[in-house]
């Protein structure tokens, strides 16, 4: 009994602390200047871009803020994938996090200069930043563990 209560108390743990298995944290691409601003010509280059780095990672879900500037981002990989994209609350990142934890899949997020990185801090305790000039950090959390590469390369 006791061995019992213990195997759930572990399964039950686990579930609850999951994650995905990757995690693929970017801002959106380069943007116009405007309100609710469309990608520059690099941002769609690097949305073009991130099809070539993410395509062969088996991405099962993408998440994106509601902003022309984050969905077209990812609307070059979503189409190439067939995944539909799930919007998300910028405001309400804890409830992200909570859904993320639900999953299963390799999973790509993209949001902003700011979001991003308190995202990152709530998934891994790291302090990252994305200055407003940078567009190029890609944050990959595997196993709990943090890497950054870069969507230049």
């Amino acid at each position: 009994m006791r061995t019992l209560f213990f195997l759930i108390i572990t399964l039950f743990s686990s579930a609850t602390f999951a994650l995905p298995d990757t995690l693929f944290l970017l801002r959106h691409a380069e943007k116009r200047d405007d309100i609710n601003p469309n990608l520059s010509e690099a941002g769609k280059a690097r949305a073009e871009h991130l099809v070539s780095m993410l395509k062969d990672k088996e991405i099962k879900h993408i998440f994106s803020t509601n902003y022309n500037r984050t969905l077209e981002t990812v609307k070059p990989l979503s189409q190439k994938l067939g995944i539909v994209v799930t919007h998300y609350n910028p405001r309400q990142l804890t409830a992200l996090v909570k859904q993320l934890k639900t999953l299963k899949g390799n999973t790509v997020i993209v949001g902003h200069s700011n979001t991003t990185p308190q995202l990152v801090r709530l998934l891994t305790d790291h302090d990252v930043t994305i200055n407003e000039d940078q567009f190029d950090k890609l944050f990959v959390i595997k196993g709990g563990t943090l890497t950054q590469l870069s969507s230049n390369n």
